[in-house]
């Protein structure tokens, strides 16, 4: 089995190994959130999927290892993708732990306008457009909190399977679905998202969880750039260039829908 790192943005280190002869995931450093997730609420999300728990060692995890990776584009035409999500979504399980606090504050926008250094124009988008956050934090719904392609897969019966939970908490599904669209995406991108997702669970209205979307794609471009900045992650300064370059004319496109 390999020890490389096969985290991402993660805070814990997310090695492959052998345990008692079968392959499986070691994640080390993992919060508390995700152990009492494993522990506690992967057996009442029903019909969801998430790893097999194999053992906790102190803040060790060792869950099953899921062999079969998707590509975004095979997420994003996957009905099955929106029905899992819908399934957390409405979910009327209430966790006993403590569960992720998701929040977007004008310090994280301030901090991550430091390092993006945008247009004026473009940093005064994102200013206004955390004053209008609590739209995805003011919900009483289950969210996995990390939906992105890299965080899910196939056990070889075909299983879907959605891993990676340090962030489980509430929200709105817009959390949820914004990992789904690619790159930052066009008003076309999220309604095709919006409306594959709403087959499922319509108990939010398409124009809502439109305008819900863009807001959550924009916190992830804060959430993102802080992250990986406050890591010394080597693949900052590629992102950053990247959001440099794409942020002032999408939001340009998409403000005049909020």
């Amino acid at each position: 089995m390999s020890n490389k790192d096969l985290s991402k943005m993660g805070s814990a280190k997310v090695t492959l190994v052998n345990r008692n002869g079968v392959p499986c995931i070691r994640k080390q450093g993992v919060d508390e959130v995700e152990i009492s997730f494993y522990q506690h609420a992967a057996q009442q999300l029903s019909r969801v999927n998430s790893p097999k728990l194999l053992a906790v060692e102190g803040d060790d995890l060792f869950i099953e290892h899921i062999p079969h990776s998707l590509t975004l584009n095979e997420l994003q035409a996957s009905p099955e993708v929106y029905q899992k999500l819908s399934r957390i979504h409405r979910s009327q399980y209430s966790p006993s732990f403590s569960v992720k606090e998701h929040s977007w504050s004008c310090c994280d926008t301030e901090t991550a306008l430091a390092s993006l250094k945008l247009p004026l124009v473009t940093q005064d988008s994102l200013l206004r457009i955390q004053q209008l956050s609590g739209a995805l934090f003011d919900h009483r719904t289950l969210v996995s909190g990390d939906a992105n392609e890299g965080n899910w897969g196939r056990r070889d019966n075909g299983q879907l399977v959605l891993f990676d939970w340090e962030r489980f908490g509430y929200g709105s599904p817009a959390i949820d679905l914004a990992p789904l669209v690619s790159r930052m995406g066009t008003l076309s991108d999220y309604e095709f998202i919006v409306d594959q997702y709403l087959l499922h669970n319509n108990l939010i209205s398409r124009e809502d969880l439109i305008r819900q979307l863009i807001i959550a794609k924009s916190w992830i471009v804060i959430e993102v750039t802080n992250i990986l900045v406050s890591r010394n992650n080597p693949e900052a300064s590629k992102y950053i260039h990247w959001f440099r370059e794409q942020l002032p004319t999408w939001l340009a496109t998409v403000e005049g829908q909020l």
